[in-house]
This record gives C-alpha cells, structure tokens and sequence, in this order.
C-alpha cells in the first residue's frame, strides 16, 4: 500500500512537472509584442527621368536626387507559437527630394519633395535557430499615403501639391536576438511596392532598413 501511494505521488508530481515545463515553453514561444524600430528609407527616385520627362516639352535640365532619408516604425502584435504571428504597424518613410535646374528652353529651378507613410498589416514567418537567435519574413498589406509638393522659381514660378493614398504589397525579412527575457533586438529589410500614381505624384517601391527593440509581455 505504501508503496502504490508512493508511486502514485511520484507519477502525480512528474505529471505536473511535465505540464508546468510545457506551459513555461508555450508562453515563452507566444503573446503579445510592441516594438520600435528606426532607420533608412530609401527609394527608386531617378534624376534621369525627370531630365527626360521636362525634355519631352522641350526644357532642357539638371536634376540631383535626395532618395534617402530617416524612417522609423511602431508596431505590435501577437505571437501565437513559435514560428507564426500576426503584426499591425505605422512606418513613417520619411521625405525624399529633387532639385532641377532648367538649362535651355526657360530658365528657373524645379524643387519636389515626396513624403509618405504606412499603416500595414501582415503575417509574420518565424524561424528559431537556437534559444535566442530567430531568422523571420513578413508578407502583407500596406495602406500608404504620400503627399508630393512642387516649388518653382523663375518666370514660372508657382506651387503644386497633390496628394495619393493606396493599398499595395509589403514584404519584409529580418532577424531578431532576445537580450533578456522581455527585451528582443531586431534588424529587418522592408519594401512598400507601387506607393504613388504615374500622373500626380510618381509612383515607385520604397525600401526602409531599419534596427529596433521589441518588448514581449
């Protein structure tokens, strides 16, 4: 008799071990998230092509491009196991310029500036390559805005605003470190696709390479 009570306490307590153990893994592999994140936009902006767009009405250009600037995103989430979550997140893409130069057929300057954010929505892919290190992909949404401004100084001087929102893709790949238990470092690659319309503001992807840290609760 002793020894079956004996036996039964020591099934009992492994039993519950096991299910503590297995529940301390699965809250550690999901829950919540919020994290920010900061770093370079950059896009496709091409001096070249404005130069041959004012050609074709018979204005000669220089134009130098500014197709970087800062960007920085908040976000959150849920992390439902190891290897899948859901995100929602703003990404501020920053303001890219143009300068032009017209150099025959009047004279004056051409100043553009484009800026554009993001609120996006996406699934994220996880890949653990050991306790701490994961490999991840996003794939998703992104609800863009991107205001352009056209200053020009000369004879014709004037302004020009336009303003586009949208829905395109969003794809992203990165990495993360867990550097305590609530604290995770992230690095990540992201390309907003067809932000803009080809006869307002331009249209183009842009790209925003970027560094942050998550809080998990």
């Amino acid at each position: 008799m002793k020894m079956q009570l004996f036996r039964l306490v020591s099934t009992a307590t492994i039993t519950i071990g096991l299910v503590s153990a297995a529940g301390q893994v699965a809250a550690a592999d999901s829950g919540g998230y919020v994290g920010f994140s900061a770093g370079q936009s950059k896009t496709n902006l091409d001096g070249n092509e404005i130069d041959a767009s004012l050609a074709s009405i018979g204005l000669g250009s220089s134009t130098s491009v500014d197709d970087s600037d800062f960007g920085f995103k908040l976000y959150g989430g849920y992390q439902f196991n190891k290897n899948f979550a859901l995100e929602a997140g703003y990404t501020d893409l920053g303001e890219l310029k143009s300068h032009t130069v017209i150099t025959s057929g009047s004279s004056g300057t051409l100043d553009g500036k484009w800026k554009a954010y993001s609120i996006d929505i996406s699934a994220v892919g996880i890949l653990p390559v050991n306790e701490k290190f994961s490999l991840f992909g996003r794939a998703g949404v992104s609800f863009w805005n991107l205001d352009f401004d056209l200053t020009g100084s000369g004879p014709g001087s004037g302004t020009l605003s336009e303003s586009e929102s949208g829905v395109g893709p969003l794809l992203a790949f990165g990495a993360s470190f867990d550097i305590a238990r609530q604290f995770i470092l992230r690095a990540e690659y992201e390309r907003h696709f067809d932000l803009g319309k080809d006869d307002t503001t331009g249209k183009g992807d842009v790209d925003l390479l970027s560094i942050g840290l998550v809080y998990r609760f």
